[in-house]
């Protein structure tokens, strides 16, 4: 595939979570039935060592939802556990000792190391018709990338040999996840029963 053309750097976080492994889960993307959120830990429940991905949902009643729950949620191969977090909302928990490396590597930054299989899910849930394919390209091949984002990194076109050496040195176009946002802080609703 041809190397798509980078215009800017994106500078701002996301969630390595949601764009680097919820793809595996083989979810569409762009429906109504997309995780509000993903998180690598949870507060007092759950660590990086357990390797798990944490999927916020909103709870719905529609057939749509209702159907992507059971077929794609509660029956998928690496579900394991759901909790009600309260403000109509789930948490979907997917195991991924299966998929260990491929999580190793997104919590380590290391995303051009994924797997050719996690890479090519990532890349069909993005499409490459999407405004930020180009970047996840980029993110994934980086090696592809290296001169195109020393261009906009140095002032000096005089610097771009030296830029672009220093980008493949260090090897990832992306920064590692921010543990701290990828940690969800909300707690289990608490079921009253006395109501």
């Amino acid at each position: 595939m041809a190397v798509r053309k980078i215009k800017n750097i994106y500078s701002g976080y996301f969630q390595k979570s949601k764009v680097f492994l919820h793809p595996a889960l083989g979810h569409k993307r762009g429906s109504s039935v997309t995780p509000i959120e993903t998180f690598l830990t949870w507060k007092d429940m759950i660590s990086l060592s357990d390797m798990k991905l944490v999927c916020i949902h909103h709870l719905r009643n529609d057939d749509e939802f209702m159907f992507f729950e059971q077929e794609h949620l509660l029956n998928h191969p690496l579900f394991e556990d759901f909790k009600e977090i309260g403000d109509n909302k789930a948490a979907y928990i997917f195991n991924f000792e299966s998929h260990a490396e491929d999580f190793g590597h997104v919590v380590n930054g290391r995303y051009s190391k994924l797997s050719q299989d996690l890479k090519n899910k990532i890349r069909d849930f993005y499409g490459a018709s999407t405004a930020n394919y180009a970047f996840i390209d980029s993110y994934l091949y980086p090696e592809n990338y290296f001169e195109a984002y020393a261009e906009l990194l140095t002032v000096n076109p005089a610097d771009i040999p030296s830029m672009a050496n220093l980008l493949n040195e260090v090897g990832e176009l992306c920064n590692k996840p921010d543990l701290e946002k990828e940690t969800l802080k909300m707690s289990v609703k608490v079921l009253d029963f006395n109501n």
